[in-house]
């Protein structure tokens, strides 16, 4: 009986999520994005994977020359990590997570800095962005013969 209760609560209230912020140096060359959620699409990784390299050098700890708009790995300014951080309370919602629980990941993410957002949300809000390539627009290259798609 017990055993049923402690199972509800966890189902009830989804899988651990991984701590939004973590600050010092993020290096991370590996190709396997850390989400692998409904929004990720094998197929487009390698571009995820140029557009990493050419914003960060793989660095999810990075941050663009003064005046410092652009941070981590993927390179996103505040308004953009906002924009998702209210995609992604809708999609832990629609993942089983409880209203509060959603509205505490959101908050998180729009109260910390870019480049101290962890791996893991900083791939899930480059998915939550990019939308299938819909949201490539965000990454359009300035440099000639930088482009990834």
């Amino acid at each position: 009986m017990l055993e049923a209760i402690v199972l509800s609560t966890v189902l009830a209230r989804g899988p651990e999520l991984p701590a939004v912020k973590e600050t010092g140096e993020k290096h991370h060359p590996s190709s396997v994005s850390m989400y692998q959620g409904d929004l990720y699409v094998d197929k487009h990784n390698s571009i995820r994977l140029c557009i990493r390299d050419r914003e960060s050098n793989d660095i999810y700890s990075a941050v663009s020359k003064p005046p410092n708009t652009y941070r981590g790995a993927y390179q996103m300014n505040d308004p953009l990590i906002d924009g998702a951080a209210w995609m992604i309370q809708k999609q832990l919602r629609s993942e089983g997570y409880s209203r509060k629980q959603a509205r505490k990941i959101r908050k998180e993410i729009q109260a910390t800095k870019g480049n101290q957002i962890s791996i893991y949300w900083q791939d899930r809000i480059f998915w939550t962005i990019w939308r299938e390539g819909e949201g490539r627009m965000h990454w359009y290259h300035t440099v000639p013969g930088t482009a990834c798609f």
